[in-house]
C-alpha cells in the first residue's frame, strides 16, 4: 500500500521527528509498503523524504488560539499538500492508501481534514501528542486561562474537521496517542465530535528498544541533559548542578559518571560552553560531555547504564505536555530490566506518566531558587541511594515494551483484512 506520513513540523534533523519518521520509513517499507514522508522543504533530501510544506510547522504561535488564524495556516497547507497531489496526478501515481499523522498541531490537523474530504476511501491514523490546551509557550496576555480555553476551541474544532471529512470521504479512521494523560485531556473533545475515546498506543519514540544491561563491573551514569535547549527543558538546572559539582572537593563527589548531552539547535551561550569545556577538564573522566549527533540505538544503551535521570522540567509548561527523552529512558532501562528514577519538579505530566510505569519520581521541595545547584546535587544522591529492585507496572509493558511502528503495521493489517 501507498502510505503518506504527514508531519509538516519534521524542518530539522534535531529533535525527535527525525528518529521517529525514520523509524517508520524502514519498518513499513520493510513490510512491503511504498512509504513517503511529507515533511518541510527545509529538510536536505533524504530517501523516502519528500519536501512539501513551508512556513506550517512550528510557526507563529499567536495563531493557534485564533480560529481565523489556524483556518489561515491550514488553508495554506492544505494547497501545499494539493500541489504534491497534483503533480502525483500528473504522473500517474496513485492516491495514498494510507494516511499517517503523529504529532499534529491543531490548525495541521485541519488542512489533513480539508484534503481528506476529497480524497478516495483511505485508512487514517493519527497519534495525538499535544493536550488540548497546549500554546507551546507562544501566547502570553492577561489571562492565559482564556488562551487555554480558545486553544481548546481549535483542537475541538480539528477533531470535528476531521470526523466530518472521514464520514464524508469514507476514511477508516483509527485516533490513538502514546499517553493516557492525553487520551483523558481529549476525551471531552473527541466525545462531542462523536469519535471514539481513542487507543493508548506504544510511546512513539523508545519503545521496543534493544539494549544491553550494564556490566555489574560498569560505573553508572547519572543523566544531566539530553539535547534541546529550548526554555522549560531543565537545562539551566542541570548547569547549575555540574557548576555545583565542580565547587565540591574532589573527595565529596558521588563515585558515578555524569552524562551531558548538548547537541541542539538553539545555540549555547558563550558563558554556558564554556561552563561545560571547565567541568570537562575538571572532572575528566567523570563527565560523558556528548556535543554531536548521537544515533538512537547509541542513546538507548547510553540511559540504559543511568538508574538515575534528571528532568527538571517546568511544571507549568509541561503540566500536560510529553517527553520523548522520558520516555526514551524509561524504554531505555525497562528493557535492560533495571529500575529507573527521575529527579524534577513535582505536579505535571512527566511525574504522573512516570509513575503510572513505575518509575519513581523524587519531586524537588525547593521553590525560592530553580538554580541551586546543591540542591539538585542532593536530590540525585538521595535518588542513587535509593534504587531498588525494578517495579515497573503492566502499563509499562504496553507503552515501552513494543516499537510504535509495530502499533501503525497492526493497524494497516486491521486495514487489509
Amino acid at each position: 500500500m501507498r502510505v503518506v506520513i504527514v508531519d509538516p513540523s519534521y524542518a530539522s534533523p534535531v529533535g525527535h521527528h527525525q528518529e521517529l519518521n525514520g523509524a517508520l520509513l524502514a519498518a513499513l517499507t520493510a513490510a512491503g509498503h511504498s512509504v513517503e514522508i511529507w515533511a518541510d522543504e527545509a529538510l536536505a533530501e533524504a530517501p523516502g523524504l519528500r519536501r512539501v510544506s513551508c512556513g506550517c510547522g512550528y510557526v507563529d504561535q499567536r495563531h493557534w488560539a485564533d480560529l481565523a488564524g489556524s483556518l489561515h495556516l491550514a488553508a495554506r497547507l492544505r494547497r501545499q499538500f494539493e500541489t504534491a497531489l497534483a503533480t502525483d496526478a500528473a504522473a500517474g501515481i496513485p492516491e495514498p492508501a494510507v494516511w499517517l499523522a503523529h504529532g499534529l498541531l491543531p490548525f495541521q490537523q485541519i488542512a489533513l481534514a480539508q484534503l481528506l474530504q476529497h480524497q478516495p476511501p483511505a485508512r487514517v491514523v493519527v497519534s495525538l501528542m499535544f493536550a488540548p490546551g497546549e500554546t507551546l509557550s507562544g501566547m502570553a496576555g492577561p489571562d492565559p486561562t482564556r488562551l487555554r480555553q480558545q486553544a481548546g476551541t481549535i483542537s475541538r474544532t480539528a477533531h470535528q474537521a476531521l470526523v466530518q471529512a472521514c464520514r464524508q470521504a469514507g476514511h477508516q479512521l483509527v485516533l490513538g496517542s502514546s499517553s493516557a494523560t492525553t487520551l483523558a485531556l481529549h476525551a471531552p473533545l473527541l466525545e462531542a465530535a462523536a469519535l471514539p475515546a481513542g487507543q493508548l498506543h506504544p510511546a512513539v519514540v523508545g519503545a521496543g528498544c534493544q539494549v544491553r544491561p550494564p556490566a555489574a563491573a560498569d560505573s553508572p551514569l547519572v543523566l544531566l541533559h539530553w539535547g534541546d535547549r529550548k526554555p522549560d527543558k531543565g537545562w539551566q538546572e542541570a548547569l547549575a548542578a555540574l557548576r555545583a559539582l565542580m565547587l565540591r572537593d574532589p573527595v565529596q563527589r558521588p563515585p558515578w559518571r555524569w552524562l551531558f548531552h548538548s547537541y541542539s539547535l538553539q545555540p549555547w551561550a558563550p558563558q554556558e560552553r564554556e561552563l561545560l569545556h571547565q567541568a570537562s577538564q575538571q572532572l575528566g573522566d567523570a563527565l560523558l560531555w556528548l556535543d554531536g549527533p548521537v544515533t538512537s540505538a547509541e542513546m538507548q544503551q547510553l540511559l540504559a547504564h543511568c538508574p538515575v535521570a534528571l528532568l527538571a522540567y517546568s511544571p507549568s509548561t509541561y503540566a500536560e505536555r510529553s517527553s520523548g527523552v522520558l520516555w526514551c529512558f524509561g524504554a531505555a532501562r525497562h528493557a535492560a530490566g533495571l529500575p529507573a528514577q527521575a529527579v524534577g519538579y513535582g505536579g505535571h505530566w512527566l511525574q504522573s506518566e512516570a509513575e503510572s510505569l513505575g518509575m519513581g519520581w523524587r519531586a524537588a521541595t525547593m521553590v525560592a531558587d530553580s538554580l541551586d545547584g546543591e540542591s539538585w546535587l542532593g536530590g540525585i544522591e538521595q535518588a542513587m541511594t535509593a534504587i531498588a529492585e525494578p517495579v515497573w507496572l503492566p502499563a509499562a509493558d504496553q507503552a515501552l515494551g513494543r516499537p510504535f511502528a509495530a502499533w501503525v503495521l497492526q493497524q494497516l493489517q486491521l486495514a487489509r483484512g
